[in-house]
């Protein structure tokens, strides 16, 4: 199974450069969309409810005190992402990526 470490590196492969924040709600949208559409979860890793959105810890502790995060920053492998996985992220990307990461729907 994947980690949120390779679901973070697709996601920032794929949108470049993100805020901390909205790094966070797209590996928390895609988590979810994963469980709804693929009945199966990306990654092992839990979810923690913070005052300012979703968080895993483990991506945390990598981005903590930084604004934004970059691709080079995450030690993850997206090659690891199956097809199905891959899709489920870019559908998650396309939709959320555009929103504002303080909003609730980011």
């Amino acid at each position: 199974m994947a980690s949120v470490l390779d679901v973070a590196k697709y996601i920032l492969e794929k949108c470049g450069p993100l805020s901390a924040m909205k790094l966070q709600k797209l590996v928390y949208y895609s988590q979810a969309w994963s469980l709804v559409w693929d009945d199966e979860p990306l990654f092992d890793e839990e979810i923690e409810a913070w005052a300012n959105g979703p968080v895993v810890r483990q991506l945390y502790e990598v981005h903590k005190g930084k604004f934004k995060v970059d691709s080079d920053m995450i030690d993850g492998r997206s090659d690891v992402l199956t097809k199905d996985q891959r899709e489920t992220i870019d559908a998650v990307c396309e939709f959320y990526s555009k929103k504002n990461a303080k909003s609730s729907a980011t």
